[in-house]
C-alpha cells in the first residue's frame, strides 16, 4: 500500500490521456488506474504508449501491492481496438481487467463532431454514455467509481 504520509488517488484516463493512468503507476499514491479507451499511439493498434522499463515496473508494483487496472473500450472502437488490450494484458498479465462493451451499448445521440470525426462507439463513460439504468454504459461508470471507493477506503484506513 502507498505511504501512509503519501495520499492515495485514482485517475481515469481517457482517448489520448487513457495510458496516462498506467504511467501514474509510477507514483507511489497512484493506487486506482483507470484507462478508458486508451487511443495512443494512433498508428499502432497494438501500442501500449508507455516504455518497456516502465510496464515492467508498473507490473512489478501490481502484483508487490495486489493492485489491478481496470480499462475499458467499445468492441468496434476504431481508435482503441483488440489489440490493444491484448497488448496491456500480455504486458500486465492478471493484474489487466480489461471490459469490452458491445457497439450497440453505445449512445448514438452524438456530437457532430463525434458524428463526422468519431464514427464507431469510442467514449465509453462521456460522449456515449447512455444515462439510464440498466445499460452497460452505466454499469462501466458505477464500477469504477466502485473501484475508486475501495481503494481510496482501504489506502486511508
Amino acid at each position: 500500500m502507498a505511504n501512509a504520509a503519501v495520499p492515495a488517488s485514482g485517475a481515469i484516463g481517457m482517448c489520448f490521456t487513457g495510458n496516462f493512468a498506467l504511467t501514474m503507476m509510477l507514483e507511489p499514491s497512484m493506487l486506482a488506474p483507470v484507462l478508458s479507451q486508451p487511443s495512443l499511439p494512433l498508428n499502432d493498434p497494438a501500442g501500449i504508449e508507455i516504455a518497456p522499463e516502465q510496464v515492467k515496473a508498473v507490473r512489478e508494483r501490481l502484483e508487490r501491492e495486489d493492485l489491478t487496472v481496470l480499462a475499458y473500450r467499445f468492441e468496434g472502437d476504431k481508435f482503441c481496438m483488440a489489440q490493444r488490450f491484448a497488448a496491456y494484458r500480455e504486458a500486465l498479465g492478471d493484474r489487466f481487467i480489461g471490459r469490452v462493451l458491445p457497439d450497440s451499448a453505445a449512445n448514438r445521440d452524438v456530437p457532430p463532431f463525434f458524428r463526422h470525426f468519431v464514427t464507431t462507439p469510442h467514449s465509453v463513460v462521456t460522449v456515449h454514455l447512455i444515462d439510464e439504468a440498466g445499460q452497460p454504459t452505466i454499469a462501466a461508470r458505477d464500477e469504477i467509481t466502485a473501484f475508486f471507493r475501495q481503494r481510496l477506503s482501504t489506502a486511508s484506513g
